[in-house]
Order: structure tokens, then sequence, then C-alpha cells
């Protein structure tokens, strides 16, 4: 056991690097939607919810874009760990075109039937009327932000994290800075409300996909990605990134379709409960951030090991991981309690979903230890070796087939409160945590994918 767990420091220095940057830049990202939720909340709670049952359509969306780029960034840092970078310039151009059309479809989707996607979410009249208008706007920036996406995660492959957190303090600091201003009309700006949100997401993320495209396309050195590069192709590498992002893609879409079904659920058990469910969704990923920092930065180092070749390293990595991992959820569960008090007070919720939220926001801190192994499990370490499909199958049985269903039951037939209702739906967690760290330890998903 003496070899079991990585002792050398510069890897944990190493992994500390990479993932305070990105964690930065994973709680930027979050900022935004709590500082919105926190405005939205201090003026209307109607207003608050048609933004977040809006904002279910682009987490999806999300989701998915981040499957594609999570497939290029397992690529990239594989081929980082064999120094080839002809092949990280023909990958990221590959990536970049196809996200950029399943953004380009999206939201001509989205803006065509908005009120379609808003009747998915709530069947409130005025919510679905307020969500819809808000979503025809916002959809403009999903592709920019698609495109970002992509471009970050080829960044992140090759361990270059400082831009990605640079352009997000800009381009974020930009998004806040609008809101507040378009919302409430300060500063000469118009008084806007839910528009001026929907506007300054808009002008955000055209100026963080200017600055990060910028750095790529002519300063960055590593990879040396350049404007004539977009048009690089290769059969057998487009095969290769679809092979591998495949799987996570797939994950990704049941996995957000099953949390969207889930509020689908708590979004029919009156709008109290949709309020207090929001506000807890907040808490948890600003804590989130700093289990997607880590599970980053382990996804990077594991693949880049492993495109090395140094297959004993990759098994000590993985089982160190897994132990760091478990440490952080403990930590986490820790601190959403007594956070529960503060966070709420920054809201003008009604009493009901005050309630609702400390129940909630109690469910959340007892899955966490589950919730980060899932994370470096399940998600971290298997992608990086190439295995999507664990992920994938795990969700369809855990997720579709057994909480969900179980959370209908409990929601509508056995009438249980909506904190049952709310675990049952967290168990899809434990689950996943389980599955995902018998088959981490079982070393049968370390897969070198490059091409020698």
């Amino acid at each position: 056991m003496s070899n079991a767990l990585i002792r050398d420091k510069n890897f944990y220095l190493n992994i500390f690097t990479l993932t305070f940057p990105i964690m930065l830049q994973q709680l930027l990202r979050i900022s935004v939607n709590t500082v919105n939720s926190i405005m939205l909340g201090g003026i209307d709670q109607l207003q608050m919810s048609a933004v977040s049952q809006a904002d279910q359509v682009f987490f999806i969306f999300y989701t998915v874009c981040n499957g594609f780029a999570v497939g290029c960034c397992v690529l990239v840092a594989q081929y980082w760990g064999r120094q080839d970078v002809n092949a990280i310039k023909t990958i990221l151009a590959i990536a970049l075109r196809a996200i950029a059309i399943f953004g380009l479809i999206v939201t001509a989707l989205v803006m065509l039937f908005p009120t379609f996607f808003m009747r998915i979410y709530s069947s409130d009249p005025a919510l679905i009327e307020l969500g819809a208008g808000y979503l025809r706007l916002v959809a403009l920036m999903y592709t920019p932000c698609a495109i970002s996406v992509m471009l970050f995660a080829g960044c992140r492959g090759v361990e270059q994290v400082r831009i990605i957190l640079a352009t997000n303090v800009i381009s974020y600091s930009v998004n806040i800075f609008l809101d507040y201003c378009l919302l409430f009309g300060k500063f000469g700006f118009p008084k806007l409300g839910i528009t001026g949100i929907a506007i300054g997401t808009i002008i955000a993320r055209l100026v963080e996909l200017v600055f990060c495209g910028a750095f790529v396309l002519k300063f960055e050195q590593r990879i040396g990605f350049r404007l004539p590069d977009l048009l690089r192709r290769d059969k057998q590498l487009s095969k290769d990134f679809v092979k591998v992002a495949s799987p996570i893609v797939a994950h990704e879409i049941i996995w957000s379709f099953g949390t969207s079904a889930a509020n689908m659920i708590t979004g029919q058990l009156g709008t109290s409960v949709v309020a207090g469910y929001n506000v807890t969704v907040v808490l948890y990923d600003l804590c989130a951030s700093v289990g997607n920092g880590f599970l980053n930065a382990c996804s990077v180092v594991i693949g880049k090991t492993i495109g090395s070749g140094d297959r004993d390293k990759v098994k000590q990595q993985a089982r160190t991981i897994l132990l760091m991992g478990l440490g952080i959820g403990l930590v986490l569960g820790a601190v959403t309690i007594p956070l529960r008090g503060p966070f709420l007070s920054l809201y003008n919720l009604e009493p009901d979903a005050v309630g609702y939220a400390r129940q909630f926001m109690m469910v959340i801190a007892l899955i966490w230890p589950f919730s980060m192994l899932e994370m470096v499990g399940m998600i971290a370490i298997l992608r990086a070796g190439g295995d999507g499909k664990t992920g994938f199958y795990t969700d369809i049985v855990a997720m579709w087939l057994t909480t969900i269903p179980l959370a209908w039951l409990a929601a509508f037939v056995l009438k249980w409160p909506a904190a049952a209702v709310v675990a049952i739906i967290k168990t899809t967690i434990i689950i996943e945590a389980v599955v995902g760290i018998i088959r981490v330890m079982s070393m049968r998903w370390i897969k070198d994918l490059t091409r020698h």
C-alpha cells in the first residue's frame, strides 16, 4: 500500500495550480446567476422564477456543449502528454466547427419556439409569458458561448488555464455591471427589467468570445492555433473525436434532461417550492465551483499521464484523486449547513419559500461527499481514460429508471413532502458515486486514445 497513493509534492502542486484558476472561473460564472437571482428576488419572486425556469433551456444547451468540450479536452490532454501539437490543432478545428453548427441550430429553435420550451418547465401562465420573452432574446448568446466553451477546452487541455480566468473576470464583470444597470435603470441606462438581464448576458458573452478568440488566434504559443488552422481536416481524428465525445455528450444529454425532468417535478409543486429550490441550487452551484475546478484539473492531469504512457502512475493518481475528492466533499457538506441562514438572508423570499429552502439545503449538505466522489470518479477519471459509456449507462438506470419515476410517484401519487421528493431525486448521485468508485478501482478504463 506504500505505493498506492501519490507522495510527490509536485503532483499536488500541479493539481492546485490547475484547480484554482478553473475554480475561480466557475465561481465567476455562478456568481452572475447568484447576483441576478438576488437582484430579481429582491424585486419580484415571479420574475426570479421566470428567469430561473427559462435558464433551464440554457442549462441543457450548456451541458451538451460541455460534453463536446470534454471530448475535445480529453483528446487534447492525451496528445499534450505526447507533445503532438499538430494533432491538437486539427482536433480543436474539428471541435470548433461542430460546436458552432450545433449552437446555431439550437439558437434558431429557441428563438422560434420560446413559449413551447417554457411550458415544459411551468404551468403558470404569467410565468410562461414573462419567461418566453426573456428566452427569445437571450438565445442570441448561445452560439458565442458555445464557441468560447470549446476554446476554453483547448486551452485547458494544454494546461493553459490563466487565460480562461482572465477572460471570465472581464466578461462576468461586464455581465454583472450591465445586468444591474439595465435591470434598475442605473448610471443613465434604461430600466428594462428582465429584458435588461438578457441584453447584459448577450453583450458579456460576445466580450468573452472576442477576448478568448483573440488570445488563442494571436498570442497563445503552446498550441500555436491560428485562423487558417480552422480549415484543418483529418478523417481519422474526426472519427476519434466523435468516438470519444459521443458517449460523453449522450451522458450529458440524458443527465441534463434528467435534471430538467426533476425540475419539472418540483416546478409543479408550487411557486414557493420553485423559489426555495432555485435558491438552493444557487448555493449548491457556488460550492460546486470548487468541485468543478478540481475535477477539470484532475481530468487534464490523468489524461496527460495516460498520453505519456505511464500506466502505473495513472493508477496511483486515480486512487489519490478519489481520496482527495472525498475529503473535499466532506468539507463542502459541513460548510453548507451553517451557510443556510446567511445565504437566505440575501433574498426577499416568502416564509414558505425560506422553509423549503432550508430543508432542501440540508439534503444537499448530506449528499456532498457522494457528489464529489461522483464528480472525480465518474466524470474526471473515467472520462480522462476515454470511458464515457459507464456514466451514460449508469444515468439511464439510476436516473431515468429509478429516481425520476420514484420522485414522480412520491410527489403526485403519494403526496410526500417536497423535501422527501428532492431527497429521492438526489439519490441518483449516491448510485453514480458507488458505480464510479467500483469502475475506477478496476483500472479497466485506462485507454491511450492517441495515434502513435
